[in-house]
Parts: structure tokens; sequence; C-alpha cells
């Protein structure tokens, strides 16, 4: 029985692709196709090119009723020193000024459910 080696049928291949220029995985060979080796997007109408936050303005209305939203779930049924706690820091955190009088109403609110 002689000794054979692959070298038939890997002829012109080499052993190390990242030797090889251009040998490697490249962008289309992810699953999925979802990435593109183009470098110029192609947009399509209707598409959505950018995130949500950044296409529409939301008012400080918008951000304390999700706030309180959010909190509600979170320590809803704590009492309401922690869910005043709560709200003040998310306020902060997300730049919105709201007055002592409004938050203590706030937490009444989601002191009840």
């Amino acid at each position: 029985m002689s000794e054979h080696h692959d070298t038939d049928r890997n002829e012109g291949v080499a052993a190390n692709a990242d030797q090889v220029p251009g040998a490697g995985a490249s962008a289309s060979d992810s699953y999925g196709g979802a990435v593109s080796d183009d470098p110029t997007p192609v947009t399509e109408p209707g598409t959505q090119n950018e995130p949500v936050q950044d296409m529409h303005d939301t008012t400080d209305e918008d951000k304390i009723i999700g706030i309180v939203a959010q909190t509600r779930q979170d320590v809803g049924g704590k009492g309401e020193r922690r869910i005043a706690e709560v709200l003040r820091q998310r306020f902060r955190e997300t730049g919105v000024d709201v007055a002592d009088d409004r938050i203590a109403a706030l937490v009444a609110e989601v002191a009840r459910g």
C-alpha cells in the first residue's frame, strides 16, 4: 500500500488561509447574508437608516411618562421612599428636571399601582 497524501485534492490551496491575501472569510460569508462587503450602502425607499431615537424628538413629558411606567414595573410594590429614590435617579440620569411636588404626586401614583 503506497503512502498517499491529500496533496492531489488540495493542490493550490494554502495550508493557512491567513497567508493568502483575500483568502479569509469575508463579510458576505456571514450567516444570513446581512453584511455586505460593498462600502456604499444601498438605501431603499422607506428604509430606516438611523436609530429611531435620533429621528424623533421626545418631549420631557413623554420621558416622564415612560420613566413612571418603568418605575411602576420595577418598584411599584415597594414603599414610597424607594419609589421616590428611583424616580429621582431616573429623572437625573435622563436630564429631566421635575419639581419636588410633581415627584410626590408621581410617587403616590406609582404606589397606587
